[in-house]
C-alpha cells in the first residue's frame, strides 16, 4: 500500500530572500510524491551551503521522470557502486542518499501560455522512490530529487502574449518548485523560438534573482543553442542541459558534432547532457559529467539490465 507524504516546508534550510517566506511556505505544503512502506525517522543533515555545492552533489545519472504514475527503485538501487559489486541489485539495500549514483527529475509543474494567461497544473501522479530518500517528515534533505516547470505555449491563433503577467507566474512557480526541492536544485524546461529568447532569458534573470542564493537553477536547451549561439552564455544558470534528442531541422549536423566531439562547442554547453532511451546509437565517444536521461515509457516498466553496460561507458 502507498501513503502520500508531503515535501517539508522549506524554511530551515533555505536562505530566503525578503518577500518569498510565506510563498515558499505555502509552497511546501502540497502532495507531490509517493513511496511504498513506511518512513522511518533520520536527523536531517545540513542544507547545502552554496548552489553549487548542491549542484556538485547530484548523481551523474539523472532519470527524468514525467506526468505518470512511475517507480524508480529498481533503477536506483541497481546504479549503486554497492549493487554492482555485489553482482546484482537483488535485495541490496539503498545506500545513503548522499552516495548514489542515479538521481531523479521529476515533473512538478506545467504552465499552459496562451493568449494573455498562465495556466498552472502542479503534478497527480505519484512516483516510488526508496525509503532511504525519505525522513520522518518526509524527504531527506540533500536526497538527489530535481523539480522541474515545464512550460507549454499555445500555437496559431492562440499563442502566448508573453506579458509581464506570464513572466511573473513561470518566476513565482519555480521559486515554489525551488521550495518542494531536496537537492535544492530546481529545473526550467523551456523551448523558445529564436524571436522569443529575450523572454527566456528575462525569465532566466529574474528567476535567478528570486531564488535563494544557495538553491541552483538549471534549464533545458535545445541543441542548436550549443553550437553556434552564445546567448546561453550570458544567461545566470547554473546549469544548462542541451536536449540531445529528438532534434529538429540540422539534426544531422548536430549529431556529426557529438559524434566527432563527445560534446557540443559552447562550453557553458559541455558539463550536462540530455540524452533518449529510444534514440540509438548514441555517440561512441561521448563523454558527460551528468547525463539527464529521456525514456519515452515508465522506468517501472524498463529493464535496466540492458542498459547498464552502455550507461557506464559515458561516465569516468
Amino acid at each position: 500500500m502507498s501513503t502520500t507524504y508531503f515535501l517539508p516546508a522549506p524554511a530551515p534550510r533555505l536562505r530566503l530572500k525578503h518577500g518569498l517566506c510565506c510563498l515558499l511556505l505555502l509552497a511546501g505544503s502540497t502532495a507531490l510524491l509517493a513511496k511504498t512502506g513506511p518512513a522511518t525517522a533520520a536527523e536531517a543533515p545540513p542544507a547545502f551551503a552554496s548552489r553549487q555545492a548542491a549542484l556538485a552533489a547530484l548523481p551523474p545519472l539523472m532519470l527524468w521522470v514525467g506526468e505518470r504514475p512511475d517507480d524508480v527503485r529498481t533503477w536506483v538501487g541497481g546504479s549503486s557502486r554497492q549493487a554492482k559489486l555485489k553482482g546484482g541489485a537483488d535485495n541490496q539495500p539503498v545506500p545513503p542518499v548522499q552516495d548514489q549514483r542515479m538521481g531523479v527529475a521529476v515533473l512538478d509543474t506545467t504552465i499552459l501560455l496562451r493568449d494573455g494567461s498562465a495556466s498552472i497544473r502542479r503534478r497527480q501522479q505519484p512516483l516510488q522512490l526508496p525509503p532511504a530518500w525519505y525522513a520522518q517528515n518526509g524527504m531527506q534533505q540533500k536526497a538527489p530529487l530535481v523539480t522541474i516547470v515545464h512550460i507549454d505555449m499555445a500555437r496559431g491563433a492562440r499563442k502566448p502574449q508573453l506579458n509581464e503577467k506570464q513572466k511573473r507566474t513561470i518566476v513565482n512557480a519555480i521559486v515554489a518548485a525551488a521550495a518542494r526541492s531536496p537537492s535544492q536544485v530546481v529545473q526550467l524546461d523551456f523551448e523558445v523560438m529564436h524571436s522569443q529568447k529575450p523572454f527566456l532569458a528575462d525569465v532566466v534573470k529574474r528567476s535567478r534573482d528570486a531564488l535563494p542564493e544557495n538553491v541552483a537553477l538549471s534549464i533545458t536547451a535545445l541543441a542548436s543553442w550549443c553550437v553556434g549561439d552564445a546567448w546561453l552564455a550570458d544567461l545566470p544558470a547554473d546549469e544548462i542541459v542541451p536536449i540531445a534528442f529528438r532534434m529538429a531541422g540540422d539534426a544531422g549536423r548536430m549529431r556529426d558534432v557529438l559524434n566527432h566531439e563527445g560534446h557540443f562547442p559552447r562550453p557553458e554547453c559541455q558539463p550536462s547532457l540530455g540524452l533518449s532511451l529510444d534514440e540509438q546509437p548514441w555517440p561512441n565517444k561521448l563523454r558527460s559529467q551528468r547525463l539527464y536521461l529521456f525514456n519515452r515509457n515508465a522506468w517501472s516498466g524498463t529493464p535496466m539490465a540492458g542498459w547498464a553496460v552502455r550507461l557506464g561507458a559515458i561516465f569516468p
